[in-house]
């Protein structure tokens, strides 16, 4: 969020709807801010930037209406936002990546009811088409998108939480091209993004 070339974590309070940001450096705490309470009803699902200035933004869901929404963000001050795209009924939005290489976000959607897969292609918040992605096996979620192969292309991380195993499916635009596992988490413990 502060452009330092250094991950830093994002933090939702469910309760009060309030966003924070905790700027780190490797693991070490340096410094914290708070972002821009979410109004009721919404809740914070993903970050990317939707406007082209380098910054990180949050994309929020409201899960009464399915509507989507971004924020755009300057570190973590609120500038402006705009709705997104409503969604299907038992579609959720998991992740965000350029998935076509255009140079814009696009949403990863899980159907969690079929455990089908759906890549949303964005102009900022603007649908602009759609298409299906693989189905999941059954007890998997898909919890997000990385490049974990490093041929620029986002690919799938899953979680079984039945049996705690982790995996990644990698992909090329909305086509399944291979998979992995990866490690089992401890009883408990759950994968929520990569």
């Amino acid at each position: 969020f502060d452009r330092d070339g250094r991950p830093d974590y994002l933090l939702f309070n469910s309760t009060t709807h309030q966003t924070a940001i905790w700027y780190l450096s490797g693991t070490i705490l340096v410094s914290g801010a708070f972002g821009p309470t979410l109004p009721n009803g919404w809740d914070l699902v993903a970050v990317g930037d939707f406007n082209a200035d380098g910054k990180p933004d949050y994309v929020l869901y409201n899960a009464g209406t399915h509507q989507t929404a971004v924020w755009y963000l300057n570190n973590n001050v609120f500038v402006g936002g705009a709705f997104g795209p409503t969604l299907p009924v038992n579609w959720s939005v998991v992740g965000v990546a350029d998935f076509n290489g255009d140079n814009k976000p696009d949403y990863l959607l899980f159907n969690s009811s079929t455990g089908q897969t759906a890549i949303w292609y964005l102009s900022g918040p603007t649908f602009v088409t759609g298409l299906f992605g693989p189905t999941l096996p059954a007890n998997w979620n898909v919890v997000g998108a990385a490049d974990f192969n490093g041929d620029n292309k986002p690919d799938y991380a899953l979680f079984n939480a039945v049996t705690h195993q982790t995996g990644v499916w990698y992909l090329n635009n909305n086509v399944f091209v291979g998979g992995a596992f990866g490690p089992s988490l401890p009883a408990n413990w759950s994968l929520i993004a990569p």
